[in-house]
């Protein structure tokens, strides 16, 4: 709406004077007066032209004249605590503004405003000039006595009547939003922003699709100020909120108001818009008096069973009120034009989360009067990784809290507050790197993990050398001790904690990884892709079956007890290592074939720790993707970024991202993405261990042939004990006798797929509903861990603390009066039982977790679990 500044108009010709002269001798009040009256009146009056929606004057602005409408429609308004509410219409021939010229100096003020509602040429006679009329003829007063007798009446019904509309529509009027606009720039965001415009370009009702707390009452007073109705009361009803009737449906007598009784909101509000929230609510026939309301204007008011029909063939005045109908769900509307907008939900717009926040924690923090707050990167993260069941409404109300609860001379809201915000994902986990000081700076530093790389192959390198060249005897090599003794046990006790973090340093990757560089800097090239497909479908069973062929080697050789054969095995490892690295690009051997690195990838499973990032942060704040691709140094743009975040790197060396990372398989704790992000999303947690295998874990068939083979192993290193037991104790395993080596401990190995495929066939038998074998079986990877630490567990401790005169034994030394360290068999052997028993205990959680069912359902695999435990003790103590 514009204010209308009238220019001077010229002085009026003779046809206009004879046409005005004509026009006030019919006028039922102006044509009593005399001729010469008539003329002087038409010779001072101007001629003015207005476009539709123009104010000719304001309420409580001074009375500038008398306006006499020519043609077109104006509506005399007049501000309340509603808003702007309708008085009456002028129409063609009526005059306006002489209520306060006609009452002298008391009211110099108008009383109401006007505005023109359709494009119209207004006469205007000049106040001054009117006064000087009055004087030069007095008769003049008599028409103006009449017409204020007339109005004052006409002012005074619709003024009573405005303080009990006033009063009825008083409890749903609501503030429509000054000076905000939808917040975000995320398609969601961008599309509802379209739309919104296209709905206040006209006077259509409004269909607003969405679940509570998405904002669809901002929405809809949104579509109010922006339309033409913007000046008008903008009202709201929720039908969760009106009594029931006797038959338990919604009372609507405030909707619609009841015939020969009080109005309802629709005819209190007259002209205006009403959000309707919830009319899933209604019933069918409300549902239809609505619809007929949106294609007539007509409102059909409540009334008894035998006036209905009545009433609706009675003629009811027509209202220009804006309906905008809200609904959780798609509006019973199908053959009305209306505009339809379906709002998202908080979780669909992730992206807009982070200025929604600061949206919020402004207006909170102005309403307290306290400077304006700030959010970290982690409680940025905590925000973007929830699911806001309430929307954008849960979002406000836990930043009102916060901001509360924040103490005063904080600048940053503490990460406490936000407790209520859990993700189902962030269940029991603390990020170590906001909790432990100091760790985010060792681990995006140089020293992590190339720092360890020199002093793993000081170790490494004479190691591998001393054992082809020295002494054979485990007593006597290093190499053996350090295999076999150390790397082993302690290898295996890593994973319950720390996952695969071994392969960050591993040895084998570190060769590979100096042949790439020496080989690229000899011969520049692009190393290959990786054959992904291929590896996906083939890769795992071919790192099975270099399993297979290590556990052969080790019982058929001796492998543990003949240190050049150790050595070769790392050399041949090495080898693949090398050879992949060459060829193509970051670690392919590490992730598909390296036999070590899939058995590490299976037991990380069962760690408490985990790497992951938000993959909301990630999806809404990165544009780099420099933790999976590779990039450049990244600009960090939060206050307390560390300068090492943000690192230019070459991307996951396992190509994995860490927001789409469904267990630690493919994870070795690198930190590349954590170096890389500068966005702070990396999170290293601390989680319940085993926590990838009871959150919707997806096993394939190749890891369980693995974790078969590994559960076998524990039988194959005690076969001379099976044999025995079955009488067969003098058969020759090893590598002088194939033929029959070969066949039994491929057979000792089966002993796990055979047992285990039998308890489920036996569960599935009493429980159709229990999940597949494919599944199941992962509630065995603890047991599978704890038997293979219990039996390197004896070597740990009674051969470990021995390194130091052993060493000195590989040098040709003596070694005696070096000290040691070491504790009995029978310590070890109460170790191993301890640890047998409590994997059994803890197993059954994992068992239930993974089935979905209850105890007694899962009988067949938890008493094959206890006889398991009962075999490794006879076999391992």
């Amino acid at each position: 709406m514009t204010v209308q500044t009238f220019p001077k108009s010229p002085e009026p010709d003779r046809q206009d004077i004879e046409e005005c002269i004509t026009w006030l001798s019919f006028h039922r009040i102006w044509g009593t007066l005399v001729p010469e009256t008539i003329a002087a009146i038409a010779s001072s009056l101007q001629l003015l032209r207005a476009d539709s929606d123009t104010t000719i004057y304001d309420q409580e602005t001074n009375s500038k004249g008398l306006y006499l409408l020519k043609w077109g429609t104006v509506e005399i308004y007049r501000a309340s605590p509603v808003g702007q509410t309708h008085v009456i219409y002028r129409n063609a021939g009526e005059l306006f503004g002489h209520i306060s010229i006609g009452a002298g100096e008391e009211t110099d003020n108008y009383c109401s405003g006007a505005k023109t509602i359709t494009c119209s040429e207004i006469w205007f006679l000049p106040r001054d000039r009117f006064e000087d009329l009055k004087t030069e003829h007095p008769n003049i007063n008599s028409a103006i006595n009449t017409l204020l007798a007339q109005d004052l009446r006409r002012f005074s019904q619709r003024l009573a009547k405005e303080q009990a509309r006033i009063q009825g529509l008083q409890p749903y009027v609501r503030p429509v939003p000054l000076n905000e606009t939808i917040i975000g720039e995320s398609k969601p965001s961008q599309k509802l922003a379209t739309q919104v415009k296209q709905a206040a370009g006209d006077l259509k009702p409004v269909f607003l699709q969405g679940p509570s707390g998405s904002g669809k009452t901002f929405i809809a007073g949104l579509i109010h100020r922006q339309s033409g109705l913007k000046d008008r009361p903008f009202a709201e009803i929720d039908c969760a909120q009106l009594p029931l009737d006797g038959a338990g449906a919604v009372n609507t007598d405030l909707l619609f108001g009841q015939y020969d009784g009080p109005q309802g909101a629709i005819a209190l509000l007259e002209r205006g818009t009403l959000a309707i929230d919830n009319i899933q609510l209604l019933t069918r026939g409300d549902r239809d008096r609505l619809a007929h309301y949106l294609k007539t204007g007509h409102a059909i008011p409540n009334a008894p069973v035998e006036m209905q029909q009545q009433v609706m063939e009675q003629s009811s005045p027509t209202l220009s009120v804006r309906l905008i109908l809200t609904s959780p769900g798609k509006l019973p509307f199908s053959d009305i034009d209306a505009h339809s907008i379906k709002l998202f939900t908080l979780p669909q717009r992730k992206r807009d989360i982070p200025a929604f926040a600061h949206h919020f924690l402004d207006k909170f923090c102005r309403e307290q009067g306290r400077p304006p707050l700030q959010l970290d990167r982690a409680d940025l993260r905590r925000l973007l990784s929830y699911d806001y069941p309430g929307n954008i409404g849960e979002l406000e109300g836990i930043l009102k809290r916060a901001v509360a609860m924040t103490p005063v001379g904080q600048s940053v809201i503490p990460e406490q507050v936000l407790w209520s915000l859990e993700s189902p994902k962030n269940t029991f986990r603390v990020d170590l790197l906001n909790q432990i000081p100091g760790l985010r700076q060792f681990l995006l530093s140089n020293w992590w993990p190339k720092g360890i790389w020199w002093p793993m192959m000081s170790i490494f390198i004479p190691i591998t050398v001393m054992g082809l060249i020295g002494p054979q005897t485990r007593d006597a090599n290093v190499a053996l001790n350090l295999f076999w003794a150390w790397w082993w046990p302690f290898y295996l006790l890593l994973f319950p904690v720390v996952g695969r973090l071994w392969c960050a340093v591993c040895p084998f990757m570190i060769v590979g990884e100096w042949a790439r560089t020496v080989s690229l800097w000899i011969w520049p090239r692009q190393l290959l892709p990786w054959p992904t497909k291929w590896l996906n479908k083939w890769g795992a069973w071919l790192l099975w079956a270099g399993f297979v062929a290590i556990y052969l080697w080790e019982k058929l050789w001796d492998l543990p007890h003949r240190a050049y054969l150790s050595a070769w095995l790392l050399l041949v490892i090495t080898a693949g290592a090398v050879i992949c690295s060459v060829i193509y690009e970051r670690r392919l051997w590490c992730r598909h074939l390296c036999p070590i690195g899939g058995m590490n990838g299976m037991f990380a499973k069962l760690a408490m720790l985990e790497l992951r990032s938000t993959p909301q942060v990630c999806g809404t704040q990165c544009q780099t993707f420099g933790c999976y691709r590779g990039s450049d140094k990244t600009p960090v743009n939060f206050p307390d970024a560390l300068p090492t975040e943000g690192q230019a790197t070459g991307g996951c060396p396992l190509y994995s991202h860490p927001a789409q990372l469904p267990d630690n398989r493919d994870c070795m704790f690198c930190m590349t993405c954590v170096k890389a992000c500068p966005n702070r999303s990396g999170q290293l947690n601390l989680r319940f261990p085993a926590a990838d295998l009871l959150e919707g874990h997806r096993g394939f068939w190749a890891e369980v042939a693995l974790l078969l083979l590994l559960f076998g192993g524990v039988f194959m290193h005690h076969s001379e004990e099976i044999l025995g037991w079955l009488g067969w104790g003098d058969l020759a395993i090893d590598s002088d006798h194939l033929a029959i080596a070969i066949p039994v401990v491929s057979l000792i190995l089966s002993i796990p797929p055979i047992l285990t495929y039998t308890a489920h066939k036996i569960a599935c038998f009493f429980d159709s509903e229990m999940p597949e074998y494919q599944t199941v079986i992962y509630a065995y990877l603890p047991l599978v861990l704890a038997g293979n630490l219990a039996h390197y567990l004896p070597s740990a401790m009674t051969e470990a603390g021995q390194i130091l005169p052993v060493t000195a034994r590989t040098f040709g030394f003596s070694g005696e009066g070096l000290p040691t360290l070491t504790w009995s068999l029978e310590v070890a052997q109460f170790l191993q039982g301890a640890i047998l028993l409590l994997i059994l205990g803890f197993s059954i959680f994992p068992l239930l977790k993974i089935t979905g069912r209850p105890l007694v359902k899962t009988l067949p695999h938890l008493i094959l679990m206890a006889v398991m435990v009962v075999a490794w003790y006879s076999l391992l103590i």
